[in-house]
C-alpha cells in the first residue's frame, strides 16, 4: 500500500484531464516529489513525513499538487486553453481548490488575485502545468466536477468543411423547392416563396456563420494579462 495519497480534489482534476484527454501525453505527468522536490518545501512531498509549507488538519499523508502533460492531444485544444479556463473560474469565485498554477514560466496565485507573473523557478514548466491544491479539508477532500468539458474547442479544418457543406445543402434546399415549384406556380407566387424560405433560413445560416467565425477566432494568438 502507497504511504501517501493524492488529495481528492487533484485526483478528479487529473481524472477530469484524462476524460476530455483520452489519448494524451503522460510523460510528465507527476504527483509525489523526486529526491530534489523532497530536499526543499514543496506541495510534492506528502504532508504529514515531507517539508510542506502547510500543514492539513487531518493526519492523512497525502500530496496536495499534480503535474499535468502538456500535450493534451485533441485538435483545437491546448493546456493554455484549460488554464486559462481554470484561472477564470478561480477569478470568478466558481473554484476555490486551487493555490496556484505554473505553466509555461509564468505562475497564477490566489494569494495575488491569480494575478499572471513571471515565474523564474529552476523548470520553466513548459512540458507540464502544475497544479497546487487547497489544504483546506473541505476543499482537499471534494470531487465535484472542474467543468473541463465546458471549455470551447476550436473547429479543425474538418468540422469548418463540415458546416460549410450543411449551410450549402440548407442554400441548395430552397433552389431545388422554387425549381420544384416553378411549373406549377407564376413567377411572383415562385418569387415570394423564395424570399419567404429565404428570410425563414437566414437566421439559421447566419448562426453558423457566426459559430464559425467565433471559434476561428479562438485559433488566433491573443495577449495574456
Amino acid at each position: 500500500m502507497a504511504s501517501w495519497i493524492l488529495v481528492p480534489c487533484l485526483a478528479r482534476l487529473r481524472s477530469d484531464f484524462n476524460a476530455i484527454a483520452p489519448s494524451r501525453d503522460r510523460a510528465s505527468d507527476g504527483s509525489v516529489g523526486d529526491l530534489a522536490h523532497q530536499g526543499t518545501q514543496s506541495d510534492h512531498n506528502p504532508d504529514e513525513t515531507g517539508n510542506v509549507p502547510i500543514r492539513d488538519a487531518d493526519r492523512v499523508n497525502e500530496v496536495h499538487a499534480i503535474d499535468i502533460d502538456a500535450d493534451l492531444r485533441v485538435p483545437g485544444l491546448s493546456m493554455e486553453a484549460v488554464v486559462q479556463f481554470l484561472l477564470g473560474r478561480c477569478r470568478s469565485g466558481a473554484e476555490k481548490r486551487l493555490r496556484y498554477i505554473i505553466y509555461n514560466r509564468r505562475i497564477w496565485e490566489a494569494s495575488n488575485g491569480w494575478r499572471q507573473t513571471r515565474y523564474t523557478g529552476g523548470n520553466p514548466h513548459d512540458k507540464h502545468a502544475h497544479f497546487s491544491g487547497s489544504y483546506n479539508s473541505s476543499l482537499e477532500a471534494s470531487t465535484a466536477s472542474w467543468h473541463l468539458e465546458d471549455i470551447p474547442v476550436a473547429l479543425t479544418a474538418a468540422d469548418k468543411n463540415w458546416i460549410r457543406a450543411e449551410i450549402n445543402k440548407v442554400d441548395e434546399n430552397v433552389r431545388t423547392t422554387a425549381r420544384t415549384n416553378k411549373e406549377f406556380l407564376s413567377d411572383t407566387e415562385k418569387d415570394e416563396i423564395i424570399d419567404r424560405t429565404a428570410a425563414a433560413l437566414r437566421p439559421e445560416i447566419q448562426e453558423l456563420s457566426r459559430r464559425i467565425e467565433d471559434l476561428a477566432a479562438l485559433l488566433r494568438p491573443s495577449a495574456t494579462a
